[in-house]
């Protein structure tokens, strides 16, 4: 392989890693969120005694399956940056720029983005109307 396809394929590798890491956290911040405003709630749900032990199931599936996404992508990364017939230095440096630099992106996205969905979305529900909300 060429150094262009190996730093493709690394960095391509690195981002998906950066992505399983920020919708683990998205994932897990918005059950913990619903998990809240249950709290009071007693609504049955199907195989659970109740919403609030339905949301909490989910909320434990999440984080174990985007744990062990992350985890096989981290091997899955490494394995790829030791076979590389480049230098491992250099792979690796490639690696960990590619996460850093996906990481620091990320952060200034929601940094901009996030501030403007929520005027949306207090915006709509002052409206009272949901097709104002902001697209999921």
């Amino acid at each position: 392989m060429s150094l262009l396809t190996e730093v493709l394929v690394v960095s391509g590798v690195a981002l998906d890693l950066v992505g399983a890491g920020v919708l683990s956290h998205a994932h897990n911040a918005e059950s913990i969120v619903e998990l809240r405003e249950q709290i009071g709630d007693e609504g049955v749900a199907v195989g659970e005694d109740d919403a609030l032990s339905t949301h909490a199931a989910l909320l434990a599936e999440k984080r174990i399956g985007f744990f062990l996404l992350t985890l096989g992508l981290v091997l899955y990364l490494s394995g790829l940056v030791l076979k590389s017939s480049e230098s491992v230095g250099l792979m690796a440096s490639v690696a960990v720029g590619a996460v850093v630099a996906g990481l620091a992106i990320s952060v200034v996205f929601i940094r901009v983005v996030g501030p403007r969905v929520r005027e949306q979305a207090l915006k709509a529900a002052e409206q009272e109307d949901p097709d104002a909300l902001p697209e999921q």
